[in-house]
Protein backbone atom coordinates (compact mmCIF):
# COMPACT_ATOMS: atom_id res chain seq x y z
CA UNK A 1 0.00 0.00 0.00
CA UNK A 2 2.51 2.27 0.83
CA UNK A 3 4.54 1.79 -2.34
CA UNK A 4 1.03 2.31 -4.12
CA UNK A 5 0.42 5.44 -2.50
CA UNK A 6 4.38 7.01 -3.40
CA UNK A 7 3.48 6.45 -7.12
CA UNK A 8 0.47 7.77 -7.09
CA UNK A 9 1.52 11.27 -4.82
CA UNK A 10 4.95 10.88 -7.90
CA UNK A 11 2.11 10.81 -10.24
CA UNK A 12 0.06 14.06 -9.08
CA UNK A 13 3.10 16.18 -8.52
CA UNK A 14 4.78 15.43 -11.63
CA UNK A 15 1.70 15.49 -14.06
CA UNK A 16 -1.08 16.81 -12.89
CA UNK A 17 -0.33 19.50 -10.16
CA UNK A 18 1.64 22.09 -12.78
CA UNK A 19 -1.41 22.18 -14.74
CA UNK A 20 -3.75 21.91 -11.25
CA UNK A 21 -1.90 25.10 -10.34
CA UNK A 22 -1.23 26.85 -13.65
CA UNK A 23 -1.83 30.64 -13.95
CA UNK A 24 -4.71 31.58 -16.81
CA UNK A 25 -7.10 29.03 -18.46
CA UNK A 26 -8.71 27.68 -21.26
CA UNK A 27 -11.40 29.99 -22.95
CA UNK A 28 -14.33 27.53 -21.91
CA UNK A 29 -13.25 27.00 -18.75
CA UNK A 30 -13.36 30.98 -17.85
CA UNK A 31 -17.05 30.80 -19.42
CA UNK A 32 -17.93 28.00 -16.96
CA UNK A 33 -16.53 29.93 -14.12
CA UNK A 34 -17.74 32.79 -15.15
CA UNK A 35 -21.12 32.02 -15.64
CA UNK A 36 -21.08 29.78 -12.20
CA UNK A 37 -19.67 33.23 -10.63
CA UNK A 38 -22.50 34.98 -11.90
CA UNK A 39 -25.09 32.31 -10.39
CA UNK A 40 -23.25 32.77 -7.19
CA UNK A 41 -23.87 36.78 -7.17
CA UNK A 42 -27.84 36.21 -7.99
CA UNK A 43 -27.31 36.93 -11.68
CA UNK A 44 -29.49 33.91 -13.05
CA UNK A 45 -30.94 31.00 -12.10
CA UNK A 46 -29.51 27.05 -12.28
CA UNK A 47 -31.83 26.46 -15.67
CA UNK A 48 -31.39 29.92 -17.08
CA UNK A 49 -27.67 31.12 -15.95
CA UNK A 50 -26.11 34.75 -17.21
CA UNK A 51 -22.75 35.13 -18.50
CA UNK A 52 -23.09 38.51 -19.99
CA UNK A 53 -25.52 39.78 -17.89
CA UNK A 54 -26.68 43.09 -20.29
CA UNK A 55 -27.48 40.01 -22.78
CA UNK A 56 -31.68 39.07 -23.07
CA UNK A 57 -31.41 35.36 -23.53
CA UNK A 58 -29.61 33.35 -21.04
CA UNK A 59 -26.21 30.96 -21.25
CA UNK A 60 -27.49 27.72 -23.72
CA UNK A 61 -23.88 26.61 -24.99
CA UNK A 62 -23.97 23.99 -22.08
CA UNK A 63 -26.74 22.76 -19.63
CA UNK A 64 -26.62 23.77 -16.53
CA UNK A 65 -25.15 20.93 -13.94
CA UNK A 66 -21.49 22.34 -14.13
CA UNK A 67 -21.95 25.74 -13.39
CA UNK A 68 -24.56 25.31 -11.02
CA UNK A 69 -22.65 22.76 -8.95
CA UNK A 70 -19.92 25.06 -9.00
CA UNK A 71 -21.51 28.31 -8.15
CA UNK A 72 -22.40 26.55 -4.21
CA UNK A 73 -18.72 26.54 -3.74
CA UNK A 74 -18.41 29.83 -5.06
CA UNK A 75 -21.33 31.05 -2.34
CA UNK A 76 -19.36 29.26 0.16
CA UNK A 77 -16.16 29.70 -0.41
CA UNK A 78 -15.78 32.88 -2.37
CA UNK A 79 -14.73 33.45 -5.97
CA UNK A 80 -10.81 33.30 -5.82
CA UNK A 81 -8.97 30.89 -8.41
CA UNK A 82 -8.06 28.49 -5.37
CA UNK A 83 -12.59 27.84 -4.85
CA UNK A 84 -12.05 27.25 -9.03
CA UNK A 85 -9.12 24.72 -7.88
CA UNK A 86 -10.49 23.15 -5.47
CA UNK A 87 -13.67 22.41 -7.48
CA UNK A 88 -11.41 20.17 -9.77
CA UNK A 89 -9.93 18.70 -7.12
CA UNK A 90 -13.11 17.60 -5.65
CA UNK A 91 -13.76 16.41 -9.10
CA UNK A 92 -10.87 14.31 -9.24
CA UNK A 93 -11.19 12.86 -5.56
CA UNK A 94 -14.80 11.83 -6.78
CA UNK A 95 -13.34 9.97 -9.72
CA UNK A 96 -10.81 8.62 -7.94
CA UNK A 97 -13.16 6.72 -4.76
CA UNK A 98 -15.26 5.52 -7.83
CA UNK A 99 -12.55 4.00 -9.94
CA UNK A 100 -11.18 2.21 -6.18
CA UNK A 101 -14.26 1.17 -5.66
CA UNK A 102 -14.61 -0.69 -9.34
CA UNK A 103 -11.59 -2.25 -8.63
CA UNK A 104 -12.51 -4.10 -5.48
CA UNK A 105 -15.88 -4.57 -7.07
CA UNK A 106 -14.54 -6.52 -9.99
CA UNK A 107 -10.86 -7.52 -8.86
CA UNK A 108 -11.80 -8.26 -5.31
CA UNK A 109 -8.61 -10.47 -5.41
CA UNK A 110 -5.81 -8.08 -6.04
CA UNK A 111 -6.09 -6.41 -2.89
CA UNK A 112 -6.73 -3.00 -1.69
CA UNK A 113 -3.66 -1.44 -2.95
CA UNK A 114 -4.64 -2.64 -6.49
CA UNK A 115 -7.14 0.07 -6.22
CA UNK A 116 -4.60 3.03 -5.38
CA UNK A 117 -2.13 1.61 -8.43
CA UNK A 118 -5.72 2.05 -10.50
CA UNK A 119 -5.99 5.99 -9.49
CA UNK A 120 -1.91 6.02 -10.32
CA UNK A 121 -2.49 5.06 -13.97
CA UNK A 122 -5.72 6.90 -14.42
CA UNK A 123 -3.87 9.84 -13.59
CA UNK A 124 -1.12 9.47 -15.88
CA UNK A 125 -2.95 10.52 -18.95
CA UNK A 126 -2.23 13.86 -20.00
CA UNK A 127 -5.57 15.16 -20.31
CA UNK A 128 -6.12 14.29 -16.75
CA UNK A 129 -4.09 17.16 -15.50
CA UNK A 130 -4.90 19.12 -18.31
CA UNK A 131 -8.24 18.85 -17.70
CA UNK A 132 -7.54 19.70 -14.22
CA UNK A 133 -5.93 23.26 -14.91
CA UNK A 134 -8.23 24.28 -17.16
CA UNK A 135 -11.64 23.37 -16.05
CA UNK A 136 -13.24 21.67 -18.38
CA UNK A 137 -16.96 19.76 -18.06
CA UNK A 138 -15.84 16.50 -18.66
CA UNK A 139 -13.71 16.70 -15.61
CA UNK A 140 -17.19 16.59 -13.49
CA UNK A 141 -18.87 14.42 -15.90
CA UNK A 142 -16.11 11.48 -15.47
CA UNK A 143 -17.09 11.00 -11.79
CA UNK A 144 -20.94 10.80 -12.48
CA UNK A 145 -20.12 8.10 -15.18
CA UNK A 146 -17.64 6.19 -12.91
CA UNK A 147 -20.53 6.15 -10.03
CA UNK A 148 -23.12 5.41 -12.11
CA UNK A 149 -20.98 2.24 -13.64
CA UNK A 150 -20.57 1.98 -9.99
CA UNK A 151 -24.58 1.66 -9.13
CA UNK A 152 -25.38 -0.62 -11.63
CA UNK A 153 -22.85 -3.00 -10.94
CA UNK A 154 -24.54 -3.87 -7.56
CA UNK A 155 -28.83 -5.16 -7.79
CA UNK A 156 -29.63 -2.87 -4.80
CA UNK A 157 -28.29 0.41 -6.53
CA UNK A 158 -29.32 0.03 -9.94
CA UNK A 159 -31.83 2.71 -10.33
CA UNK A 160 -28.81 5.63 -8.69
CA UNK A 161 -27.39 4.21 -11.97
CA UNK A 162 -30.13 5.62 -13.86
CA UNK A 163 -29.92 8.91 -11.97
CA UNK A 164 -26.36 9.50 -12.03
CA UNK A 165 -26.77 8.47 -15.44
CA UNK A 166 -29.23 11.34 -16.26
CA UNK A 167 -26.93 14.08 -14.02
CA UNK A 168 -24.06 13.21 -16.77
CA UNK A 169 -25.95 13.89 -19.37
CA UNK A 170 -26.99 17.17 -17.20
CA UNK A 171 -23.38 18.31 -18.49
CA UNK A 172 -23.49 18.04 -21.87
CA UNK A 173 -26.15 16.28 -22.92
CA UNK A 174 -26.49 12.97 -24.98
CA UNK A 175 -22.46 12.02 -24.50
CA UNK A 176 -23.06 11.74 -21.13
CA UNK A 177 -26.04 8.81 -21.68
CA UNK A 178 -23.02 6.03 -22.44
CA UNK A 179 -22.99 4.43 -18.82
CA UNK A 180 -26.26 3.06 -20.45
CA UNK A 181 -23.94 0.91 -22.34
CA UNK A 182 -22.41 -1.18 -19.13
CA UNK A 183 -25.50 -3.48 -18.75
CA UNK A 184 -25.83 -5.18 -22.27
CA UNK A 185 -22.42 -5.29 -22.02
CA UNK A 186 -22.21 -7.32 -18.77
CA UNK A 187 -25.02 -9.55 -20.04
CA UNK A 188 -23.12 -10.14 -23.62
CA UNK A 189 -20.13 -11.00 -21.92
CA UNK A 190 -21.03 -13.16 -19.60
CA UNK A 191 -20.55 -10.96 -16.77
CA UNK A 192 -23.99 -11.32 -15.31
CA UNK A 193 -26.45 -13.43 -16.29
CA UNK A 194 -28.89 -12.35 -19.29
CA UNK A 195 -31.84 -12.40 -17.08
CA UNK A 196 -30.49 -10.42 -14.34
CA UNK A 197 -28.68 -7.81 -16.94
CA UNK A 198 -32.09 -7.51 -18.73
CA UNK A 199 -33.91 -6.74 -15.57
CA UNK A 200 -31.21 -4.21 -14.10
CA UNK A 201 -31.37 -3.02 -17.54
CA UNK A 202 -35.10 -2.03 -17.59
CA UNK A 203 -34.64 -0.74 -14.12
CA UNK A 204 -32.32 2.10 -15.60
CA UNK A 205 -34.38 2.45 -18.31
CA UNK A 206 -37.55 3.05 -16.38
CA UNK A 207 -35.33 5.64 -14.21
CA UNK A 208 -34.66 7.50 -16.91
CA UNK A 209 -37.96 7.56 -18.63
CA UNK A 210 -39.20 9.29 -15.07
CA UNK A 211 -36.96 11.73 -15.03
CA UNK A 212 -36.86 12.81 -18.54
CA UNK A 213 -40.71 13.31 -18.28
CA UNK A 214 -40.10 15.01 -14.83
CA UNK A 215 -37.85 17.33 -16.78
CA UNK A 216 -39.77 17.77 -19.61
CA UNK A 217 -43.11 18.82 -16.78
CA UNK A 218 -40.94 21.24 -15.39
CA UNK A 219 -41.24 24.25 -17.41
CA UNK A 220 -37.53 25.53 -16.65
CA UNK A 221 -35.81 22.34 -17.26
CA UNK A 222 -37.49 21.92 -20.63
CA UNK A 223 -37.02 25.52 -22.06
CA UNK A 224 -33.13 24.99 -21.00
CA UNK A 225 -33.25 21.58 -22.66
CA UNK A 226 -35.03 23.26 -25.47
CA UNK A 227 -32.16 26.40 -25.31
CA UNK A 228 -29.34 24.06 -25.59
CA UNK A 229 -30.90 21.33 -27.96
CA UNK A 230 -30.95 24.74 -30.18
CA UNK A 231 -28.11 26.73 -29.70
CA UNK A 232 -25.36 23.67 -29.22
CA UNK A 233 -26.84 20.39 -30.34
CA UNK A 234 -28.53 21.77 -33.45
CA UNK A 235 -25.43 23.49 -34.23
CA UNK A 236 -22.84 21.12 -33.91
CA UNK A 237 -24.35 19.29 -36.98
CA UNK A 238 -25.63 22.41 -38.91
CA UNK A 239 -23.48 25.32 -38.65
CA UNK A 240 -19.41 25.24 -40.16
CA UNK A 241 -18.93 27.54 -37.47
CA UNK A 242 -18.87 24.41 -34.92
CA UNK A 243 -16.96 22.68 -37.61
CA UNK A 244 -13.14 22.00 -35.46
CA UNK A 245 -12.06 19.25 -38.31
CA UNK A 246 -13.11 18.21 -41.65
CA UNK A 247 -12.25 14.47 -41.01
CA UNK A 248 -14.24 12.85 -38.61
CA UNK A 249 -11.37 10.15 -37.75
CA UNK A 250 -9.71 13.41 -35.94
CA UNK A 251 -10.68 12.00 -32.67
CA UNK A 252 -8.94 8.52 -32.95
CA UNK A 253 -5.39 10.33 -33.00
CA UNK A 254 -6.31 11.62 -29.14
CA UNK A 255 -7.78 8.22 -28.00
CA UNK A 256 -4.79 6.21 -29.34
CA UNK A 257 -2.49 9.10 -27.73
CA UNK A 258 -4.50 8.60 -24.68
CA UNK A 259 -4.66 4.56 -24.36
CA UNK A 260 -0.79 4.59 -25.66
CA UNK A 261 -0.04 6.62 -22.68
CA UNK A 262 -2.38 4.63 -20.09
CA UNK A 263 -0.69 1.35 -21.79
CA UNK A 264 2.79 2.48 -20.67
CA UNK A 265 1.57 3.50 -17.24
CA UNK A 266 -0.23 -0.40 -16.51
CA UNK A 267 3.18 -1.50 -17.59
CA UNK A 268 5.12 0.17 -15.29
CA UNK A 269 2.49 -0.67 -12.84
CA UNK A 270 2.76 -4.54 -13.15
CA UNK A 271 6.54 -4.45 -13.58
CA UNK A 272 6.63 -2.12 -10.01
CA UNK A 273 3.83 -4.76 -8.89
CA UNK A 274 4.91 -8.37 -10.30
CA UNK A 275 8.10 -8.20 -11.78
CA UNK A 276 7.33 -9.08 -15.16
CA UNK A 277 4.92 -8.74 -18.19
CA UNK A 278 2.25 -11.35 -18.24
CA UNK A 279 -1.44 -10.58 -19.85
CA UNK A 280 -4.31 -11.67 -17.70
CA UNK A 281 -6.93 -10.64 -20.68
CA UNK A 282 -10.27 -11.60 -19.25
CA UNK A 283 -14.15 -10.63 -20.35
CA UNK A 284 -13.84 -7.94 -17.39
CA UNK A 285 -11.12 -6.18 -19.15
CA UNK A 286 -13.07 -6.13 -22.52
CA UNK A 287 -16.14 -4.65 -20.66
CA UNK A 288 -14.09 -1.98 -19.28
CA UNK A 289 -12.36 -1.36 -22.35
CA UNK A 290 -15.70 -1.39 -24.27
CA UNK A 291 -16.91 1.13 -22.10
CA UNK A 292 -14.12 3.22 -22.66
CA UNK A 293 -14.86 3.16 -25.96
CA UNK A 294 -18.52 3.99 -26.09
CA UNK A 295 -17.43 7.25 -24.20
CA UNK A 296 -15.47 8.60 -27.27
CA UNK A 297 -16.51 7.01 -30.57
CA UNK A 298 -20.10 7.84 -30.93
CA UNK A 299 -18.72 11.32 -30.45
CA UNK A 300 -17.19 10.92 -34.15
CA UNK A 301 -20.94 11.60 -36.02
CA UNK A 302 -20.10 15.09 -36.07
CA UNK A 303 -17.11 18.09 -37.37
CA UNK A 304 -17.08 19.49 -34.01
CA UNK A 305 -14.12 17.02 -32.38
CA UNK A 306 -11.79 18.47 -29.39
CA UNK A 307 -9.07 15.89 -27.60
CA UNK A 308 -10.61 16.87 -24.02
CA UNK A 309 -13.70 15.01 -25.26
CA UNK A 310 -11.87 11.54 -24.16
CA UNK A 311 -11.50 12.58 -21.12
CA UNK A 312 -14.54 10.44 -19.78
CA UNK A 313 -13.61 7.72 -21.35
CA UNK A 314 -10.63 7.38 -19.39
CA UNK A 315 -10.89 5.91 -15.98
CA UNK A 316 -12.85 2.76 -17.61
CA UNK A 317 -10.06 2.55 -19.85
CA UNK A 318 -7.14 2.80 -17.19
CA UNK A 319 -9.05 0.29 -15.24
CA UNK A 320 -9.09 -2.04 -18.10
CA UNK A 321 -4.95 -1.69 -19.72
CA UNK A 322 -4.22 -1.48 -15.63
CA UNK A 323 -5.96 -5.25 -14.90
CA UNK A 324 -4.81 -6.99 -18.20
CA UNK A 325 -1.74 -7.71 -16.69
CA UNK A 326 -1.50 -10.28 -13.82
CA UNK A 327 0.59 -12.13 -11.46
CA UNK A 328 2.13 -13.08 -8.50
CA UNK A 329 2.89 -9.76 -6.23
CA UNK A 330 6.75 -8.94 -5.39
CA UNK A 331 7.69 -7.52 -2.20
CA UNK A 332 10.29 -4.70 -3.14
CA UNK A 333 13.15 -3.59 -0.74
CA UNK A 334 12.91 -0.58 0.88
CA UNK A 335 15.03 1.37 -1.32
CA UNK A 336 12.51 1.00 -4.37
CA UNK A 337 10.06 2.71 -2.05
CA UNK A 338 12.71 5.34 -1.25
CA UNK A 339 13.70 6.32 -4.38
CA UNK A 340 9.84 6.51 -5.07
CA UNK A 341 9.72 9.23 -2.44
CA UNK A 342 12.94 11.06 -3.40
CA UNK A 343 11.10 11.31 -6.92
CA UNK A 344 8.19 12.60 -5.60
CA UNK A 345 9.67 15.47 -3.31
CA UNK A 346 11.94 16.53 -6.25
CA UNK A 347 8.11 17.34 -8.21
CA UNK A 348 7.13 18.85 -5.79
CA UNK A 349 10.10 21.12 -4.77
CA UNK A 350 10.29 21.86 -8.65
CA UNK A 351 6.60 22.63 -8.83
CA UNK A 352 7.42 26.34 -8.72
CA UNK A 353 9.48 26.16 -12.09
CA UNK A 354 7.33 23.73 -13.93
CA UNK A 355 4.02 25.19 -13.16
CA UNK A 356 1.91 26.14 -16.84
CA UNK A 357 0.89 30.00 -17.46
CA UNK A 358 -1.52 30.70 -20.70
CA UNK A 359 -2.23 34.34 -21.82
CA UNK A 360 -0.05 36.03 -19.25
CA UNK A 361 0.41 39.21 -21.71
CA UNK A 362 -3.62 39.80 -22.11
CA UNK A 363 -3.90 38.99 -18.21
CA UNK A 364 -1.22 41.47 -17.12
CA UNK A 365 -2.92 44.48 -19.54
CA UNK A 366 -6.24 43.32 -18.39
CA UNK A 367 -4.83 43.86 -14.02
CA UNK A 368 -3.55 47.17 -15.06
CA UNK A 369 -6.90 48.40 -15.35
CA UNK A 370 -8.35 46.76 -12.27
CA UNK A 371 -9.10 50.05 -10.47
CA UNK A 372 -10.30 52.33 -12.99
CA UNK A 373 -13.43 50.14 -13.96
CA UNK A 374 -16.29 49.10 -11.59
CA UNK A 375 -17.18 45.45 -11.33
CA UNK A 376 -20.02 45.13 -14.17
CA UNK A 377 -18.43 47.48 -16.22
CA UNK A 378 -19.91 46.99 -20.30
CA UNK A 379 -17.19 47.47 -23.18
CA UNK A 380 -17.49 47.51 -26.81
CA UNK A 381 -14.28 46.53 -28.70
CA UNK A 382 -12.54 47.82 -32.04
CA UNK A 383 -13.24 45.78 -34.55
CA UNK A 384 -9.54 44.13 -34.42
CA UNK A 385 -10.63 42.56 -31.17
CA UNK A 386 -14.19 40.88 -31.91
CA UNK A 387 -12.92 37.71 -32.17
CA UNK A 388 -11.17 37.69 -29.12
CA UNK A 389 -13.24 35.74 -27.04
CA UNK A 390 -10.26 34.85 -24.03
CA UNK A 391 -10.59 38.89 -23.80
CA UNK A 392 -14.32 38.54 -22.76
CA UNK A 393 -13.91 35.33 -20.41
CA UNK A 394 -11.19 36.62 -18.37
CA UNK A 395 -12.52 40.10 -17.62
CA UNK A 396 -15.64 38.75 -17.11
CA UNK A 397 -14.60 35.82 -14.85
CA UNK A 398 -11.69 38.15 -13.24
CA UNK A 399 -13.35 41.40 -13.04
CA UNK A 400 -16.91 40.97 -13.84
CA UNK A 401 -16.65 43.22 -16.48
CA UNK A 402 -18.56 42.46 -19.98
CA UNK A 403 -16.71 42.91 -23.28
CA UNK A 404 -19.36 42.56 -25.93
CA UNK A 405 -17.18 41.14 -28.90
CA UNK A 406 -20.33 41.31 -31.25
CA UNK A 407 -20.87 45.32 -30.30
CA UNK A 408 -24.42 44.33 -30.89
CA UNK A 409 -25.37 46.96 -27.55
CA UNK A 410 -23.88 50.65 -27.10
CA UNK A 411 -22.00 50.45 -23.72
CA UNK A 412 -19.87 53.59 -22.10
CA UNK A 413 -16.37 52.23 -22.52
CA UNK A 414 -14.46 50.31 -25.13
CA UNK A 415 -11.07 47.76 -25.34
CA UNK A 416 -8.79 48.50 -27.95
CA UNK A 417 -5.43 46.75 -29.15
CA UNK A 418 -2.27 48.23 -27.11
CA UNK A 419 0.07 49.97 -29.56
CA UNK A 420 3.01 48.80 -27.87
CA UNK A 421 2.02 45.46 -27.07
CA UNK A 422 -0.17 43.76 -29.74
CA UNK A 423 -1.22 40.91 -27.10
CA UNK A 424 -2.12 43.28 -25.03
CA UNK A 425 -5.35 45.13 -24.70
CA UNK A 426 -6.40 49.15 -23.21
CA UNK A 427 -9.50 49.94 -21.44
CA UNK A 428 -11.00 53.70 -21.89
CA UNK A 429 -14.16 55.53 -21.30
CA UNK A 430 -15.87 56.49 -24.87
CA UNK A 431 -15.33 59.70 -26.05
CA UNK A 432 -16.27 60.98 -29.61
CA UNK A 433 -13.29 59.73 -31.31
CA UNK A 434 -14.02 56.57 -29.47
CA UNK A 435 -16.98 55.81 -30.69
Amino acid sequence: MRLALLAMCAVLLWLVAPYWLQEGMFMDGQIYAAVAQNLADGLGSFWAPVYQPSSPVPYSEQLPMFTGMESLFFRVLGGSLWTERLFMAVAWIATAAGLCVLQLTWWPKRGRDSAIWMVAVWSSAPLVGWGMGNHVQEMWMAPFAVWAVVAMSHSRWVWLGGLLTVAAALFKGPQGLFPLVWLPLLGGLGLLPRGAAARRFGVVLLTLGLAAVGLWLWNDAREAIERNAGNRLVRTFTQARAVTTADRLWLLGPILGQWAVLLGASLAVAWIRFGSLRAALDRRVLALLALGLSASIPLMVTHEQRDFYVITSLPFVALGLGNLWGGAKLVRSPRFAWALGVFALVGLSSLPWRRVERDAELRASLQTFEGAFAPRSAFNVVPELRLNHELAAYAMRLYRWEVDLANERPHANVVRIDSVQPRSVVLLVKTDSLR
